[in-house]
This record gives C-alpha cells, structure tokens and sequence, in this order.
C-alpha cells in the first residue's frame, strides 16, 4: 500500500482495537444504538478482507501471475521463517514438546498442499501466539512481526487456496480494488462516528468515545501493515 492507503487502513485498524478492548466491549454490547455494534462487525470482515486482497496483489508477479502458486509461496515463507525462530527458541528452553511441533524445514513446508499447508502454517501462527510472551523469544525472532506476517500470508492464501494453478491474478486491478474497498471502509468508519458518540452516559463510555476519536486521528507515516496501538484506557475505577 502506498502511504496514503497505510494511513487510511491504520486508522480503521485502530477504531477496532479500540472497539475490541475488553475494557470497552460492555460500553456498546446490546446496549443502544444497536447499529454500532453491527456495523462494527462489517468493518472487522472488511478489514480482513481489504488485507487479504493486497496480500495477494503483492504476491502477484507484474502484471499478472499464477494466484494460488504466489500466495502459496509467501505463506511458505512466513510459515518457515516463524518456524525456525520457534525452533530456536524451544531448543534453548529445552521444550522438546513445542520444539518437534515447530521443527519443519523448508522443503517439508513446500511438500505442504492445499488445506494441509493452510493447517500446518495455522497451527505454526497459533504456536508462535502463544510464545510471544515467553522471556528471549522475542531475540529469537519468535515476534508479533513474524506471526502477523504468517497471519496475512494466511489470509491471502484462503482466498485462493481452491483456485486451479495457473489461474492468473492481475496486480494493478486487485491494487486498485484494495484502493476501492479502503476508501469504503474509511466511509463507514466515519459513519460510526455519529453512533460511537451515544455512549458518553457513564464514565467508560466517554473514555471509550474519547479513545475513538483518538483513534479517528490517528495517522502512520510509512508502508506495511501492523495497526496502530491505540490508547489503553485506565481501568474502570471501583468503590
């Protein structure tokens, strides 16, 4: 994505971590209007979906490219690298347990197909989830980087996974596409501006539209796709 586009998909990432703050969640869950909560749901699927499209343009090769080879590719690789950190790492714990469960090579993941490979690198992303926590995993490259790549490759590799190989993808149509569908999540983002407001009748409610607005401000300079943290809440004061 283009800077623009960076900053406009950060944003919408952003609102939703605020939105899906356990500290936030019982500010909007069945509460009025009702409208919220759905739309929110409708933004979460198309944010997904938003990252999974430009995974796929950027996996295609120029103009155009074999869909599933490239998405396949890309998820071998994040699946691999992950896997190497994970082994690293349990092989200095001493978890021999995790260690055989991460222990793939390159050529192991390659002979992968279809819904083994989307499996295997499943279980590889939630392993490595359940890792990050643990004291040096992050120096052994066991990090949210590395474990969101595999998620995104994950991502870009379903939506393609029961294509026939050889089906071609275009780049600058899905690119332009991915334009196409930010622009429509910014809109509806900005339309649940006139929703999130309602929820200012308790103390948590106006934190909670408070870190929304925050969030609708927020701009990251540069490419990629990690969300932009945004802004922990203090904890509900109790008597």
């Amino acid at each position: 994505m283009n800077i623009e586009l960076t900053q406009e998909i950060n944003m919408v990432a952003a609102c939703l971590k605020v939105a899906k703050d356990p500290n936030f969640i019982p500010v909007y869950q069945g509460k009025p209007p009702e409208d919220f909560e759905t739309d929110l749901a409708d933004v979460s699927a198309g944010y997904d979906a938003v990252l999974q499209k430009d995974a796929l343009a950027d996996a295609a090769v120029g103009g155009g490219g074999d869909a599933k080879a490239a998405a396949e590719t890309v998820l071998e690789n994040a699946a691999f690298k992950l896997a190497r950190a994970l082994c690293n790492h349990f092989t200095k714990t001493g978890n021999l347990v995790n260690l055989a469960k991460a222990d793939y090579n390159k050529s192991e993941i390659k002979k992968l197909r279809d819904q083994d490979l989307y499996d295997e690198s499943t279980a590889l992303r939630d392993l490595g989830t359940a890792t990050l926590p643990e004291p040096c995993a992050a120096g052994r490259g066991v990090t949210a980087t590395n474990v969101t790549a595999v998620t995104t490759a994950l991502g870009g590799y379903k939506a393609v996974m029961h294509l026939p190989r050889g089906q071609v993808v275009n780049r600058s149509t899905l690119k332009k596409e991915v334009e196409t569908d930010v622009a429509a999540l910014v809109t509806k983002v900005a339309n649940m501006d006139d929703l999130a407001i309602q929820f200012d009748g308790t103390d948590l409610g106006k934190r909670f539209v408070e870190a929304w607005k925050r969030a609708r401000m927020l701009v990251a300079i540069g490419g990629g796709h990690p969300a932009v943290p945004a802004p922990t809440p203090p904890a509900p004061q109790t008597n």
